[in-house]
C-alpha cells in the first residue's frame, strides 16, 4: 500500500513490556532504571540494529531490583505515626502509601539516598514492631513482537489490522457487541498520545506515577516511548469513527497510566518499578476499571514481588480481570506479573503467509503459528507477530498500530502521513505485549456483552476465554499455546447472561 513505505522509515522493533521497562514485545535491548546496571548496547547502537520494537530478550546481567526504593507492608493501627516510624527510621527521601489498607495492612513504598545500603536498612525495619513486611522493590521491562468489514476506519483492513480478522473481532465480535461507555479498560505502560483522536474522545482518566511522584495534570501521560500508545490502540482505538485503527474494545473507556519515566537520546528504554506500578493498579480500580492491561514484566526467575502480587490480588477481589504478557524470551514459563494465579497470562501467534521472502506483495494467510520468542505456560494466546529479522517488510508478520507523535528518543520518531483524511503515526511492533492487548479488548467487549463492568467475575472470564479459543493445529502443544488463540466472537458470545 503507497503509505506502508512511510511506515518502514520508522525503527521495526518487537515490543514487550518488563517493569524494568516498557510496554509487551521481542528482542529489543532492556531499558535500565537509574541505578541499574548499563545496557550492554547504547541507545544509538540499539537504533542501528533496528531492534526497538522487535520482541527483546532479557540481558541476564541486569539486576531486576530496584537499587534504592523497598517495600514495606505495616500495621494499620500504626498509621498515624508511619512516616516517622518507617520513613524517619529508615532515612527516606520519600514515603508513599501504594495501596489501601487490606486485612489490617498498610503498603508503603519508600525510595532512599543514592548508595544506601539495602540489606542494613531492610534488618533495621525488620526489627520495628509497626512492620511486618519488608521487600525488595522490582523492575518491569516492557513486552513488545477477508470478511466484510465492519467499520470504517481507513487502516482497519486485512492487512494493516490483519490480527484483528484473523481473531474474530472484526466483524465477529463487533456484530455481537461494540462495548459500553460503561466500561473501561487500564492500560499501564508508557502513557498514551493525549493528542491522538482515537484516545482523546475516550479518556476517562490519565495519570502519571514515576519514582512515587503522581500527577493528574494535563498532558501527565503523554507518551514519549510509543509502546503504551501501541497497545492502547490495539487494545481500544475507538472504531468506527473513519479514522486511522480500530481497537478490539471498540467503544470502551480507557484510563491510562504512565509508569515509565520519560525516553531520552541518553536512556532509550527506561525502567519502571513495581511500586509505581502498584500505585497505578490500585488506582485504577478505585476508578472503576473492568480489567487492566500489563504488557510488561521480568524474568520468572527474577521471583514475585510482594506488593505487585498484593496490588493484583486486590484487582482480582474487586472483580478486576488482570491481563499481563507471558514474555519474549522463549522461556518454559510465563514472565511475572503474569506468572501469579488469577492473571491471564497472553503468549503470542503469529500468521503463516507462505511468503518467505522480506519484500511486498503480501500473500494471504494460510495458517497460524506460535511466535518463536513467546514464552511457554500462557493462558492463551493471541496475534503478536513474528518477522524474519528487523528488515521484514510483510505486514504480516507484524502487528501494525499506532505509535507516539512525541518519541523522546528522535531516531525512533515516527513520520506522519494521511490515509482516508487526518494524520496517523503508525509503527510496527511485534511481542506478547500485543498480544496481551488483543485479549484486553476481548474482555471489555465480554463485560459489556454480559451486563457492564465487572458484572463477570475474573475466574468467569477465564473460564469463558479457555473454552471459546480456537485451537491451532499441527501438534503445537498445549505448553506452547495455552488453551488456544482467543476467539473474540466467540469468547463475547458465550458471555452473554
Amino acid at each position: 500500500m503507497n503509505y506502508s513505505q512511510q511506515i518502514f522509515r520508522c525503527s521495526a522493533a518487537l515490543a514487550v513490556l518488563a517493569i524494568f521497562g516498557c510496554n509487551g514485545g521481542s528482542k529489543s535491548t532492556p531499558k535500565t532504571s537509574p541505578g541499574s546496571p548499563a545496557p550492554t548496547m547504547s541507545c544509538q547502537s540499539f537504533a542501528r540494529a533496528g531492534l526497538r520494537h522487535a520482541p527483546p530478550q532479557y540481558d541476564k546481567t541486569l539486576s531486576w531490583v530496584s537499587p534504592n526504593r523497598l517495600y514495606v507492608r505495616y500495621r494499620a493501627a500504626a498509621a498515624a505515626r508511619i512516616a516517622q516510624s518507617v520513613d524517619g527510621a529508615a532515612g527516606a527521601v520519600l514515603g508513599v502509601d501504594i495501596g489501601p489498607i487490606q486485612g489490617g495492612f498498610g503498603h508503603r513504598a519508600i525510595t532512599l539516598p543514592a548508595g544506601s545500603n539495602l540489606a542494613t536498612v531492610t534488618a533495621t525495619l525488620r526489627r520495628n514492631p509497626d512492620v511486618a513486611e519488608v521487600a525488595p522493590v522490582h523492575l518491569r521491562r516492557v513486552m513488545a513482537a477477508s470478511e466484510p468489514d465492519a467499520v470504517d476506519d481507513p487502516l482497519s483492513d486485512n492487512q494493516d489490522q490483519w490480527y484483528i480478522y484473523i481473531d474474530n473481532a472484526d466483524p465477529g465480535a463487533w456484530e455481537i457487541n461494540t462495548g459500553s461507555t460503561n466500561v473501561s479498560l487500564a492500560v499501564i505502560d508508557s502513557g498514551v498520545d493525549e493528542t491522538n483522536a482515537d484516545f482523546s474522545s475516550k479518556l476517562s482518566y490519565q495519570e502519571s506515577i514515576v519514582n512515587g511522584v503522581t500527577s493528574t495534570a494535563g498532558g501527565a501521560a503523554q507518551d514519549t516511548n510509543g509502546h503504551g500508545t501501541n497497545v492502547a490502540g490495539i487494545a481500544d482505538a475507538q472504531a468506527n469513527n473513519g479514522f486511522g485503527f480500530a481497537g478490539v474494545g471498540y467503544n470502551t473507556k480507557l484510563q491510562a497510566y504512565k509508569i515509565f519515566p520519560n525516553t531520552t537520546s541518553s536512556d532509550c528504554n527506561p525502567s519502571a518499578d513495581t511500586a509505581d506500578e502498584v500505585t497505578a493498579i490500585n488506582t485504577a480500580v478505585a476508578n472503576g476499571a473492568s480489567v487492566i492491561n500489563l504488557s510488561l514484566g521480568a524474568p520468572n526467575s527474577s521471583g514475585p514481588d510482594s506488593a505487585e502480587q498484593s496490588a493484583i490480588d486486590n484487582a482480582l477481589a474487586h472483580n478486576v480481570s488482570v491481563v499481563a504478557a507471558a514474555g519474549n524470551d522463549d522461556a518454559s514459563a510465563p514472565d511475572y506479573p503474569a506468572a501469579y494465579a488469577g492473571v491471564i497470562a497472553v503468549g503470542a501467534s503469529s500468521a503463516v503467509d507462505g511468503n518467505p521472502s522480506s519484500t511486498p506483495p503480501y500473500t494471504s494467510i494460510t495458517g497460524e503459528a506460535i511466535a518463536s520468542y513467546s514464552n511457554s505456560g500462557p493462558t492463551l494466546v493471541a496475534p503478536g507477530g513474528d518477522p524474519t529479522s528487523d528488515t521484514d517488510e510483510d505486514l504480516l508478520h507484524w502487528i501494525e498500530n499506532y505509535s507516539t507523535t512525541t518519541d523522546g528518543y528522535p531516531p525512533d520518531e515516527c513520520q506522519l502521513f494521511n490515509p482516508g483524511g487526518g494524520n496517523v503515526c503508525a509503527e510496527l511492533f511485534a511481542g506478547t505485549s500485543q498480544a496481551t492487548a488483543s485479549v484486553s479488548g476481548t474482555v471489555a467487549l465480554m463485560e459489556a456483552e454480559h451486563g457492564g463492568s465487572r458484572s463477570l467475575t475474573p475466574s468467569q472470564i477465564v473460564t469463558i476465554l479457555t473454552k471459546t479459543t480456537d485451537v491451532l493445529p499441527g501438534g503445537i502443544s498445549s505448553a506452547r499455546q495455552g488453551a488456544g488463540r482467543v476467539d473474540v466472537a466467540k469468547a463475547v458470545a458465550g458471555s452473554a447472561p
